[in-house]
Formats: C-alpha cells, sequence, structure tokens
C-alpha cells in the first residue's frame, strides 16, 4: 500500500483514486479561500437582487464559489441573526397552524414559514408536540368547548367535521385521529384552525 506524499501541502492534498484497476486518477483537492469582505458585500448585494432561496443565480456572478457556498456563507455568517433567531411564542404558533395544514411535509411547511429549513422546523416541532403548556395554551378555548359550531352527523374518531367558528382570526377545521393516536396524547384539540 502506498504511503501518502510527503510533500503535500496544507492547502492542496492529493487522492490517489482507482476506478478500474488499470487506471489511476490524481484528483487535487484545494479547500476554498477565505471569503473577503468585497465577497460579503457582494453576496449580501446579489441575495437581496435574486433572493435567499436562488443560490445557483448568485453564484453565476460569484467566480469561484459554488451556490452551496454562498448559501452557507450567507445563512451561516452574513444572515446568521435571521436564520439562528430563537422561536417566540408566535413563531410556535405558527409553526402549529402549519404543521395541521401541511402534515409531516416539512419543506412544504419550511416554505410557509419565514427563513426556517425544513430541518429545524421538524426539530422545533418535536420539542413542543409534547408540552402540555404549549398545547393547553394553544387550544384552551376549543378544548373548553369542543363541539361549537361543530355540524356532526357521527361522533366517530374517523370521521372529518367542519366548523364555521373563528379561533386565531380563520376558519376552522375539526379533525379527529385515530383511538391509538388518541390514547397516547394527553391533551386532544377538538378543533384546529388551518386556514
Amino acid at each position: 500500500m502506498a504511503s501518502p506524499p510527503a510533500a503535500a501541502s496544507l492547502r492542496s492534498v492529493l487522492v490517489i483514486k482507482q476506478s478500474p484497476p488499470s487506471v489511476r486518477r490524481v484528483l487535487r483537492i484545494r479547500p476554498s479561500a477565505a471569503w473577503t469582505p468585497e465577497e460579503d458585500a457582494t453576496l449580501a448585494r446579489l441575495a437581496d437582487e435574486h433572493g435567499a432561496r436562488h443560490w445557483r443565480r448568485v453564484a453565476d456572478h460569484m467566480p469561484g464559489r459554488s451556490s452551496r457556498q454562498c448559501r452557507d456563507r450567507w445563512r451561516h455568517h452574513l444572515a446568521r441573526d435571521e436564520y439562528h433567531r430563537p422561536f417566540t411564542a408566535a413563531d410556535d404558533e405558527e409553526l402549529a397552524r402549519l404543521f395541521l395544514r401541511h402534515g409531516g411535509r416539512w419543506s412544504t411547511v419550511s416554505r410557509a414559514a419565514h427563513r426556517r429549513t425544513s430541518r429545524v422546523m421538524r426539530r422545533r416541532w418535536k420539542e413542543i408536540r409534547d408540552t402540555n403548556a404549549f398545547l393547553s395554551k394553544l387550544w384552551k378555548p376549543v378544548i373548553a368547548k369542543p363541539n361549537i359550531g361543530c355540524d356532526s352527523s357521527t361522533t366517530s374518531l374517523s370521521s372529518q367535521l367542519h366548523c364555521t367558528d373563528v379561533v386565531f382570526g380563520s376558519s376552522l377545521t375539526c379533525f379527529s385521529i385515530g383511538r391509538a393516536a388518541a390514547a397516547t396524547m394527553s391533551i386532544l384539540p377538538a378543533c384546529v384552525a388551518v386556514a
């Protein structure tokens, strides 16, 4: 087995790769150069012009930078306060509404939320979904009188009910869940806002 080259500099690493046994390729992998203040200013201007979701367009105007490098620099350094801000009570309520509307489709939920990734939204939902204080605060008016304004011809847990009440300034749709899921939840909202 061949040992790594002794003269490899810190700025580049030689990788010897054998695809077929008879072909030997040497790839030179270089870490990207540090970002300059001029590049940061250009990136901020381009992100404002093209939007913070169109990183290929931004990278087209940034020579030597990929779309992923531009996105990561923006999210983790330049716009850190926006992307890494703590969740507020209003953010939690919005997350609950979005989850009830879109279910576990986290990419759809994250597109509707402002500057939050699907991974962050899913992690936050897992943190708050089991806290009784959050759910009781959010659904307290509904839990107190679960059938106000609901038109229901059946009472089975698998039926879907339509409500005309307004909670949080939006129309309601009542959802029921299966017996197994209902048994595991300590607080079950009967009507939830989805609009």
